[in-house]
């Protein structure tokens, strides 16, 4: 779904392309996420790094035990700016976790036996 064709109001908490600019040259890649309210025609956006390894080791050893927990982490420890709403509204905040997942899966890997 396209929202700018649907009048979607975009909400990104401020952040600015220099902002996006900045993180990038610290950081590397950075994801945006998008999130559509269809009920308040709005869309929420946030930033967020890729995770560094102990942020992978405690998504995995919690997520054992509490796969929401897991993914909350990654969100939380990933997070960079963007809208409140994202951040802090239940459902909105699964739809980013849930998208934050994808990232998993975009890289691909060959083992060689020798």
């Amino acid at each position: 779904m396209n929202n700018k064709e649907n009048n979607f109001k975009e909400i990104n908490g401020g952040v600015t392309a220099e902002q996006i600019s900045a993180w990038k040259n610290q950081h590397g890649r950075i994801s945006e996420v998008r999130v559509s309210d269809p009920e308040t025609q709005e869309t929420h956006i946030g930033y967020f790094k890729r995770p560094d390894m102990k942020t992978m080791e405690a998504v995995s050893a919690t997520s054992k035990t509490n796969e929401l927990r897991g993914s909350q982490i990654l969100f939380d420890n990933c997070w960079l700016g963007g809208s409140d709403v994202l951040r802090n509204d239940a459902i909105m905040k699964m739809e980013g976790m849930a998208a934050l997942g994808d990232l998993f899966g975009k890289a691909t890997h060959e083992l060689k036996n020798l």
